[in-house]
């Protein structure tokens, strides 16, 4: 009894990235309904980047209509688990007040954040560019306030 629970849970990564697979062979192919119910099951499983996904979709209103307020939501939460991509996403839709209150301050806290977990060198330096422009449009108090939140910041 205990081989077959052992080898149920060593198999379970497989499933859930072959759950994956399917969700974005649905999305390359345009099958938007199928990718979003596909990525929320496995958001729901807390796999983060189906969670990205779900955000993503709702952004660009991909198999549903466009709404940032949701997008918002479901980027919040894989960015509170380490998400670069998602980090990314906040910080722009903070900059611009997208699905949320304009807040520049937090978009610099989410665009620093994305920029110390990026998974390459080139996505860091794309998005340090991004950070550059916005603190030229910033007051010292809110690149205060903005390092404050980023140096508080702990992953959820």
């Amino acid at each position: 009894m205990f081989k077959w629970i052992a080898a149920l849970v060593l198999l379970l990564p497989a499933f859930a990235h072959a759950g994956f697979d399917e969700a974005v062979a649905a999305y390359a192919s345009g099958d938007y309904a199928t990718a979003m119910t596909e990525f929320k099951q496995l958001s729901e499983q807390g796999d983060v980047p189906a969670t990205y996904y779900v955000g993503f979709l709702y952004r660009q209103g991909y198999g549903v209509p466009i709404d940032q307020a949701e997008a918002a939501k479901w980027f919040r939460k894989a960015a509170a688990r380490g998400d670069s991509q998602s980090q990314y996403y906040l910080g722009k839709m903070a900059e611009k007040g997208e699905g949320m209150e304009r807040d520049l301050a937090m978009a610099h806290m989410w665009l620093s954040l994305s920029a110390k977990n990026a998974p390459n060198p080139r996505d860091a330096a794309y998005t340090r560019e991004d950070i550059k422009k916005l603190e030229r449009r910033m007051t010292p108090e809110q690149l205060a306030r903005a390092k404050e939140l980023a140096s508080a910041w702990k992953p959820g």
